[in-house]
Protein backbone atom coordinates (compact mmCIF):
# COMPACT_ATOMS: atom_id res chain seq x y z
CA UNK A 1 0.00 0.00 0.00
CA UNK A 2 1.00 3.50 -1.21
CA UNK A 3 2.84 4.94 2.36
CA UNK A 4 4.16 8.32 3.60
CA UNK A 5 5.06 9.42 7.02
CA UNK A 6 3.51 12.98 6.30
CA UNK A 7 0.56 11.35 4.54
CA UNK A 8 -2.03 8.85 6.88
CA UNK A 9 -4.26 6.54 5.55
CA UNK A 10 -7.36 7.17 7.45
CA UNK A 11 -9.58 4.34 7.48
CA UNK A 12 -11.54 5.60 10.05
CA UNK A 13 -12.81 7.90 8.11
CA UNK A 14 -13.00 5.55 4.76
CA UNK A 15 -15.50 3.60 7.01
CA UNK A 16 -17.78 6.16 8.07
CA UNK A 17 -18.16 6.94 4.26
CA UNK A 18 -18.85 3.40 3.70
CA UNK A 19 -22.12 3.92 6.48
CA UNK A 20 -23.32 7.40 4.99
CA UNK A 21 -23.66 7.09 1.44
CA UNK A 22 -26.55 8.80 -0.31
CA UNK A 23 -25.70 10.65 -3.17
CA UNK A 24 -23.31 7.56 -4.09
CA UNK A 25 -26.12 5.10 -4.48
CA UNK A 26 -26.77 7.26 -7.76
CA UNK A 27 -23.52 5.14 -9.04
CA UNK A 28 -23.80 2.40 -10.93
CA UNK A 29 -20.19 2.22 -12.15
CA UNK A 30 -18.68 -1.05 -10.02
CA UNK A 31 -22.02 -2.61 -11.08
CA UNK A 32 -20.85 -1.97 -14.53
CA UNK A 33 -17.28 -2.71 -14.54
CA UNK A 34 -16.85 -4.14 -11.40
CA UNK A 35 -13.45 -4.15 -9.08
CA UNK A 36 -11.18 -6.48 -10.21
CA UNK A 37 -7.79 -6.41 -8.30
CA UNK A 38 -4.55 -6.55 -9.73
CA UNK A 39 -0.60 -7.31 -8.34
CA UNK A 40 0.95 -4.75 -10.81
CA UNK A 41 0.08 -1.43 -12.26
CA UNK A 42 1.13 -1.85 -15.97
CA UNK A 43 1.09 -5.65 -17.16
CA UNK A 44 -0.47 -7.62 -19.59
CA UNK A 45 -2.97 -10.70 -19.62
CA UNK A 46 -3.82 -13.08 -22.29
CA UNK A 47 -6.22 -12.50 -24.49
CA UNK A 48 -8.39 -15.50 -26.58
CA UNK A 49 -9.17 -14.06 -30.26
CA UNK A 50 -11.73 -16.39 -31.98
CA UNK A 51 -13.26 -16.34 -35.11
CA UNK A 52 -16.27 -15.20 -36.38
CA UNK A 53 -18.42 -18.35 -35.41
CA UNK A 54 -15.57 -20.73 -33.94
CA UNK A 55 -17.02 -21.35 -30.72
CA UNK A 56 -20.45 -22.50 -32.63
CA UNK A 57 -19.07 -24.06 -35.13
CA UNK A 58 -19.77 -28.52 -34.96
CA UNK A 59 -16.18 -29.91 -35.18
CA UNK A 60 -16.18 -33.27 -33.66
CA UNK A 61 -16.64 -36.12 -36.07
CA UNK A 62 -16.93 -39.95 -35.52
CA UNK A 63 -13.47 -41.65 -34.68
CA UNK A 64 -12.01 -45.00 -36.32
CA UNK A 65 -10.14 -47.06 -35.00
CA UNK A 66 -6.60 -46.15 -35.25
CA UNK A 67 -7.66 -42.90 -36.25
CA UNK A 68 -6.82 -39.22 -34.58
CA UNK A 69 -10.01 -37.14 -33.00
CA UNK A 70 -10.69 -34.17 -34.78
CA UNK A 71 -8.45 -31.44 -33.37
CA UNK A 72 -8.34 -27.99 -33.23
CA UNK A 73 -6.22 -25.19 -31.62
CA UNK A 74 -7.19 -21.57 -30.01
CA UNK A 75 -4.67 -18.99 -30.24
CA UNK A 76 -4.46 -15.97 -28.13
CA UNK A 77 -2.86 -12.91 -28.30
CA UNK A 78 -1.22 -10.50 -24.88
CA UNK A 79 -3.76 -7.70 -24.19
CA UNK A 80 -2.21 -4.80 -21.97
CA UNK A 81 -3.49 -2.36 -19.62
CA UNK A 82 -1.66 0.39 -17.73
CA UNK A 83 -3.43 2.08 -14.13
CA UNK A 84 -3.33 5.57 -13.82
CA UNK A 85 -3.43 7.59 -10.35
CA UNK A 86 -6.61 9.25 -9.38
CA UNK A 87 -7.27 11.88 -6.63
CA UNK A 88 -8.80 14.76 -5.33
CA UNK A 89 -7.95 16.95 -2.13
CA UNK A 90 -9.63 19.00 0.24
CA UNK A 91 -8.48 21.63 2.79
CA UNK A 92 -9.55 21.55 6.09
CA UNK A 93 -8.09 25.04 7.72
CA UNK A 94 -7.61 24.82 11.62
CA UNK A 95 -10.27 27.73 12.13
CA UNK A 96 -13.01 26.36 10.09
CA UNK A 97 -12.33 22.75 11.98
CA UNK A 98 -12.63 24.64 15.51
CA UNK A 99 -15.63 26.27 14.42
CA UNK A 100 -17.37 23.36 12.76
CA UNK A 101 -16.32 20.87 15.58
CA UNK A 102 -19.80 22.11 17.31
CA UNK A 103 -21.98 20.99 14.48
CA UNK A 104 -19.96 18.15 12.62
CA UNK A 105 -16.04 16.27 11.72
CA UNK A 106 -14.99 19.23 9.13
CA UNK A 107 -12.37 15.72 7.93
CA UNK A 108 -15.30 13.82 7.87
CA UNK A 109 -16.97 16.43 5.44
CA UNK A 110 -14.17 17.18 3.20
CA UNK A 111 -13.22 13.26 2.80
CA UNK A 112 -16.92 12.56 1.49
CA UNK A 113 -16.65 15.77 -0.96
CA UNK A 114 -13.43 14.88 -2.11
CA UNK A 115 -14.32 10.87 -2.53
CA UNK A 116 -17.79 12.21 -4.14
CA UNK A 117 -15.69 13.68 -7.37
CA UNK A 118 -12.99 10.54 -7.72
CA UNK A 119 -16.54 8.50 -7.75
CA UNK A 120 -18.09 11.20 -10.31
CA UNK A 121 -14.80 11.06 -12.24
CA UNK A 122 -15.09 7.31 -12.07
CA UNK A 123 -18.81 7.19 -13.03
CA UNK A 124 -17.40 9.35 -16.41
CA UNK A 125 -15.03 7.04 -17.49
CA UNK A 126 -16.92 3.74 -17.07
CA UNK A 127 -19.64 5.24 -19.31
CA UNK A 128 -17.53 6.23 -22.43
CA UNK A 129 -16.08 2.99 -22.11
CA UNK A 130 -19.51 1.08 -21.99
CA UNK A 131 -21.49 3.61 -24.39
CA UNK A 132 -18.85 3.13 -26.96
CA UNK A 133 -19.43 1.80 -29.83
CA UNK A 134 -15.40 1.49 -30.53
CA UNK A 135 -16.17 -1.14 -28.01
CA UNK A 136 -20.15 -2.92 -28.37
CA UNK A 137 -21.55 -3.24 -31.57
CA UNK A 138 -24.25 -0.45 -31.73
CA UNK A 139 -28.05 -1.39 -33.62
CA UNK A 140 -30.54 0.67 -33.70
CA UNK A 141 -33.92 0.33 -31.58
CA UNK A 142 -36.98 -0.62 -33.84
CA UNK A 143 -38.67 2.78 -33.62
CA UNK A 144 -37.20 6.04 -31.93
CA UNK A 145 -37.64 6.48 -28.14
CA UNK A 146 -39.57 9.57 -28.82
CA UNK A 147 -42.76 11.02 -27.39
CA UNK A 148 -44.58 10.62 -30.93
CA UNK A 149 -43.72 6.71 -30.57
CA UNK A 150 -45.16 6.23 -27.10
CA UNK A 151 -47.36 3.91 -27.90
CA UNK A 152 -45.39 2.08 -30.82
CA UNK A 153 -41.59 1.48 -29.18
CA UNK A 154 -40.58 -1.67 -27.31
CA UNK A 155 -38.26 -1.46 -25.82
CA UNK A 156 -38.69 -5.14 -24.38
CA UNK A 157 -38.41 -6.43 -27.79
CA UNK A 158 -35.25 -4.40 -28.33
CA UNK A 159 -33.40 -5.66 -25.46
CA UNK A 160 -34.66 -9.35 -26.35
CA UNK A 161 -33.14 -8.91 -30.11
CA UNK A 162 -29.93 -7.63 -28.21
CA UNK A 163 -29.93 -10.70 -26.19
CA UNK A 164 -30.00 -12.86 -29.61
CA UNK A 165 -27.58 -11.14 -30.28
CA UNK A 166 -25.17 -12.23 -27.95
CA UNK A 167 -26.08 -15.69 -28.10
CA UNK A 168 -25.45 -16.00 -31.69
CA UNK A 169 -21.77 -14.68 -30.50
CA UNK A 170 -21.52 -17.63 -28.54
CA UNK A 171 -21.73 -15.50 -25.17
CA UNK A 172 -23.59 -16.56 -22.22
CA UNK A 173 -26.72 -14.87 -20.49
CA UNK A 174 -26.91 -16.15 -17.44
CA UNK A 175 -25.76 -12.88 -15.71
CA UNK A 176 -26.82 -9.86 -17.89
CA UNK A 177 -27.40 -6.61 -16.54
CA UNK A 178 -28.90 -3.77 -18.87
CA UNK A 179 -27.99 -0.10 -18.38
CA UNK A 180 -30.72 2.87 -19.15
CA UNK A 181 -30.19 6.22 -18.61
CA UNK A 182 -32.56 7.65 -16.27
CA UNK A 183 -34.50 10.03 -19.01
CA UNK A 184 -34.97 6.84 -21.22
CA UNK A 185 -35.94 5.11 -18.41
CA UNK A 186 -38.74 7.97 -17.71
CA UNK A 187 -40.00 7.35 -21.06
CA UNK A 188 -39.82 3.75 -21.00
CA UNK A 189 -42.11 3.49 -17.58
CA UNK A 190 -44.26 5.58 -19.54
CA UNK A 191 -44.44 3.74 -23.37
CA UNK A 192 -47.71 1.40 -23.88
CA UNK A 193 -46.05 -1.64 -24.77
CA UNK A 194 -43.70 -1.75 -21.41
CA UNK A 195 -46.21 -1.43 -19.65
CA UNK A 196 -48.06 -4.14 -21.16
CA UNK A 197 -44.94 -6.63 -20.47
CA UNK A 198 -45.46 -5.38 -16.68
CA UNK A 199 -48.93 -6.63 -16.72
CA UNK A 200 -48.19 -9.83 -18.18
CA UNK A 201 -45.22 -9.78 -15.54
CA UNK A 202 -48.03 -9.76 -12.80
CA UNK A 203 -47.43 -6.14 -11.99
CA UNK A 204 -50.34 -4.18 -10.50
CA UNK A 205 -52.05 -1.72 -12.78
CA UNK A 206 -51.73 0.85 -10.03
CA UNK A 207 -48.11 0.89 -9.39
CA UNK A 208 -47.22 0.12 -13.35
CA UNK A 209 -46.15 3.89 -13.32
CA UNK A 210 -43.89 3.85 -10.68
CA UNK A 211 -42.42 0.15 -12.13
CA UNK A 212 -38.81 -0.48 -10.58
CA UNK A 213 -35.54 -1.79 -11.52
CA UNK A 214 -36.70 -4.62 -10.55
CA UNK A 215 -39.56 -5.03 -12.17
CA UNK A 216 -38.07 -3.66 -15.25
CA UNK A 217 -35.71 -6.87 -14.97
CA UNK A 218 -38.21 -9.70 -14.90
CA UNK A 219 -39.53 -8.29 -18.01
CA UNK A 220 -36.15 -8.29 -19.79
CA UNK A 221 -35.10 -11.43 -18.46
CA UNK A 222 -32.12 -9.95 -16.94
CA UNK A 223 -30.29 -10.23 -13.88
CA UNK A 224 -30.51 -6.17 -12.82
CA UNK A 225 -31.42 -3.11 -14.71
CA UNK A 226 -29.28 -0.26 -13.53
CA UNK A 227 -30.22 3.18 -13.91
CA UNK A 228 -27.80 5.94 -14.71
CA UNK A 229 -28.68 8.64 -13.33
CA UNK A 230 -25.95 10.73 -11.89
CA UNK A 231 -25.10 14.03 -13.52
CA UNK A 232 -22.16 16.63 -14.02
CA UNK A 233 -20.81 19.98 -14.79
CA UNK A 234 -19.65 19.60 -18.33
CA UNK A 235 -19.43 23.81 -18.76
CA UNK A 236 -15.84 24.73 -18.77
CA UNK A 237 -13.93 26.03 -16.06
CA UNK A 238 -15.01 29.36 -14.98
CA UNK A 239 -18.01 29.38 -17.28
CA UNK A 240 -21.93 29.02 -16.10
CA UNK A 241 -22.62 25.63 -14.75
CA UNK A 242 -24.12 23.76 -17.52
CA UNK A 243 -26.02 20.09 -16.42
CA UNK A 244 -25.31 16.92 -17.92
CA UNK A 245 -26.45 13.05 -17.46
CA UNK A 246 -23.31 10.87 -17.23
CA UNK A 247 -24.78 7.96 -19.18
CA UNK A 248 -26.22 9.54 -22.50
CA UNK A 249 -29.32 8.98 -23.69
CA UNK A 250 -27.88 8.05 -27.08
CA UNK A 251 -27.98 3.98 -25.70
CA UNK A 252 -28.83 1.23 -24.01
CA UNK A 253 -26.22 -1.51 -23.00
CA UNK A 254 -27.13 -4.97 -22.95
CA UNK A 255 -24.54 -6.71 -21.75
CA UNK A 256 -22.54 -10.03 -19.54
CA UNK A 257 -20.98 -8.75 -15.75
CA UNK A 258 -19.12 -11.02 -13.86
CA UNK A 259 -17.42 -9.80 -9.93
CA UNK A 260 -14.39 -9.33 -10.00
CA UNK A 261 -13.12 -12.24 -8.16
CA UNK A 262 -13.97 -14.51 -10.62
CA UNK A 263 -10.52 -12.81 -12.74
CA UNK A 264 -9.74 -11.79 -15.98
CA UNK A 265 -11.54 -15.01 -17.47
CA UNK A 266 -14.86 -14.93 -15.44
CA UNK A 267 -17.07 -13.87 -18.64
CA UNK A 268 -17.31 -10.45 -17.68
CA UNK A 269 -17.64 -7.33 -20.49
CA UNK A 270 -15.16 -5.31 -18.25
CA UNK A 271 -13.86 -4.50 -15.07
CA UNK A 272 -12.26 -1.45 -13.23
CA UNK A 273 -8.56 -2.86 -12.91
CA UNK A 274 -7.38 -1.40 -9.38
CA UNK A 275 -3.90 -2.17 -8.63
CA UNK A 276 -3.97 -3.57 -5.22
CA UNK A 277 -0.14 -2.71 -3.89
CA UNK A 278 -1.69 0.64 -4.21
CA UNK A 279 -3.85 0.28 -1.58
CA UNK A 280 -8.06 -0.14 -1.83
CA UNK A 281 -10.39 0.91 -4.48
CA UNK A 282 -10.31 4.36 -2.79
CA UNK A 283 -8.48 5.11 -0.67
CA UNK A 284 -8.56 8.01 2.11
CA UNK A 285 -5.32 10.02 3.16
CA UNK A 286 -4.64 13.22 5.29
CA UNK A 287 -1.53 14.76 5.82
CA UNK A 288 -0.58 18.55 6.82
CA UNK A 289 -0.30 21.61 5.11
CA UNK A 290 1.56 23.96 7.69
CA UNK A 291 2.01 26.58 5.49
CA UNK A 292 -2.09 27.74 5.03
CA UNK A 293 -2.81 25.89 8.74
CA UNK A 294 -4.91 23.05 7.40
CA UNK A 295 -5.06 19.60 7.39
CA UNK A 296 -5.45 18.33 3.65
CA UNK A 297 -7.89 14.73 3.41
CA UNK A 298 -7.19 13.62 -0.15
CA UNK A 299 -9.43 10.61 -1.37
CA UNK A 300 -7.35 8.95 -4.13
CA UNK A 301 -7.29 5.36 -6.44
CA UNK A 302 -5.08 3.57 -9.45
CA UNK A 303 -7.41 1.99 -11.62
CA UNK A 304 -7.75 0.96 -15.59
CA UNK A 305 -11.32 0.52 -16.92
CA UNK A 306 -10.85 -1.96 -19.48
CA UNK A 307 -13.29 -3.48 -21.64
CA UNK A 308 -12.01 -6.98 -21.63
CA UNK A 309 -14.77 -8.54 -23.91
CA UNK A 310 -16.11 -6.86 -26.78
CA UNK A 311 -18.31 -9.17 -27.90
CA UNK A 312 -20.28 -9.60 -24.14
CA UNK A 313 -21.94 -6.78 -24.73
CA UNK A 314 -24.38 -4.84 -27.06
CA UNK A 315 -25.61 -1.19 -27.54
CA UNK A 316 -29.26 -0.63 -28.33
CA UNK A 317 -29.07 2.93 -30.28
CA UNK A 318 -32.40 4.64 -28.59
CA UNK A 319 -32.92 7.57 -31.23
CA UNK A 320 -34.39 9.58 -28.44
CA UNK A 321 -35.54 12.87 -29.35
Amino acid sequence: MYTNSAAVFRGDIAGVLEQAKDWETSLIGTRVMPILNVPVRAGQYPAFKLKEGQLLKSEVKVRDPYSTFARGTRAFTQETYGALEYGYEEAVDDVIGYEMSRFFDAEVIAAKLARRKLLLAHELRVAAEIFNTGNFTSTNSGQAYSNANIATFDVGEDVQLAIDRLISKGESTSNLRVVIPYPVWTRVRASTKFQNRLRGAGISSDTILNASAQAAAEVFGVSEVLIGRAAYDSAAEGVAYSSSNVWANTYIWVGSVTEGGSGFFGGGAGYTLSWSEYGPAVGVFTYRDESIKSNIVRASQYTAEKVINTNAGELIATQYS
